[in-house]
């Protein structure tokens, strides 16, 4: 067998089972009923010009479980995202308070952040719930969130972005073609791949995995929590209905920097996801080089359409998951994404571009601050830049 049939059929294989993925998470996709009785703390870590808190904060008190009060941690009054928040707190009925944490030097801000709102936790907190500043969370949100840490079996249960558009780029474009597809595979338990943006816990399960003590050494918060569940032999509940909505803008530059700045967090902190996501754009990206290279011959134009095809049913799928999950694109989105199906080689080259950049990890830009990263726990602050809109 020639390299060329080889990475035609594991192109096509490829591409057929992420198809079968999506289709395998919308079946039985319903929406939760019922309301669980229980006392939720919410903690984000807040940096930046954060212009959608006040949706997220309306967001949140249209919740069918009410959450008990919102820890917002920030690095120093000389944030923006300290007078966002003190602007918003008189407007909002949810208790909120407002930490700061002071500025990182051996770890992530946004971890030094949750660090600082952890300590704040009291006796009458029952379950915990991270949350990112930029999800637009649906109304059953929490609910679908907390509901499985009534039962005993799950010590953490976590979901996933569901990326929107906000504004029309190429960039949005782009992230969301590729962070839909990512958005319906199946989680892999051995990854432990949680997602800081929609986890929940317990409390005691906080303190026995000791999260402030670990957040104050480590860049990632959400790979941090997986690792240590996964030690400590915890059980992790990724749920599909928790797809949050979360808006997108990037231009082309923002979105690449934003795809490497993922990859090279799984690069460090789990290793063999990321060796599987190379492998995978890889076989895609030798497929269509494969494709050109025989383009005369009728297995070539064959496979190329059988591609085209399957990106256009995915697609489709993927916009019929959002509508399930109470998220409705508005009506040009669907159009442009069929679209850029018919450049799904480029797509597929941007993605790998991604991935092979994130090889070597010795710097990491993240918001306004750069890491010198020297292993998991070897992280130090090396240069602080202008604040940028909050970005998690």
């Amino acid at each position: 067998m020639s390299w060329k049939v080889f990475a035609i059929m594991a192109g096509v294989v490829i591409g057929a089972l992420s198809v079968l993925a999506a289709a395998f998470f919308r079946r039985g996709l319903t929406l939760p009923v019922a309301v669980p009785d229980a006392a939720v703390t919410l903690v984000m870590a807040l940096t930046g010009r954060t212009d959608g808190l006040p949706g997220l904060l309306a967001a949140l008190q249209a919740q069918t479980l009410k959450p008990r009060r919102l820890l917002i941690a920030v690095e120093s009054a000389d944030d923006p995202a300290y007078r966002c928040v003190c602007e918003a707190i008189p407007n909002c009925a949810l208790p909120i308070e407002l930490i700061l944490a002071g500025l990182a030097q051996r770890a992530g801000q946004k971890c030094v952040n949750l660090a600082a709102a952890l300590d704040r936790l009291d006796a009458a907190d029952e379950f915990v719930a991270f949350i990112d500043a930029d999800i637009q969370p649906q109304p059953w949100w929490l609910s679908a969130l907390v509901s499985p840490l009534k039962n005993r079996g799950y010590g953490v249960v976590s979901g996933y972005r569901w990326p929107t558009i906000a504004r029309n780029t190429l960039g949005a474009h782009l992230i969301l073609a590729l962070d839909r597809g990512i958005a319906t595979l199946p989680r892999l338990g051995w990854a432990q791949a949680v997602w800081g943006g929609s986890t929940a816990m317990r409390r005691e399960t906080i303190d026995r995995l000791a999260l402030a003590e670990h957040f104050r050494r480590r860049l990632s918060d959400d790979l941090t929590i997986g690792e240590l569940a996964r030690q400590a032999g915890i059980p992790v509940l990724f749920r599909r209905l928790l797809r949050v909505p979360s808006p997108l803008s990037y231009t082309l530059g923002d979105a690449w920097r934003f795809g490497r700045r993922q990859y090279q967090m799984v690069r460090v902190y789990r290793p063999q996801l990321w060796l599987l996501a190379l492998t995978t754009a890889t076989l895609q990206l030798a497929c269509w080089v494969a494709i050109a290279c025989a383009f005369r011959q009728p297995l070539a134009g064959f496979a190329a359409a059988v591609l085209f095809g399957l990106a256009l049913s995915k697609t489709r799928l993927l916009d019929r998951i959002g509508v399930q999950l109470g998220h409705h694109d508005q009506a040009d989105i669907l159009p442009l994404q069929l679209l850029l199906c018919v450049a799904k080689p480029l797509v597929d080259t941007f993605h790998w571009s991604m991935i092979i950049a994130a090889a070597r990890v010795r710097s990491v830009a993240w918001g306004h601050v750069t890491y010198r990263v020297g292993g998991p726990t070897a992280i130090a602050v090396v240069a602080r830049g202008a604040w940028q809109p909050s970005e998690h």
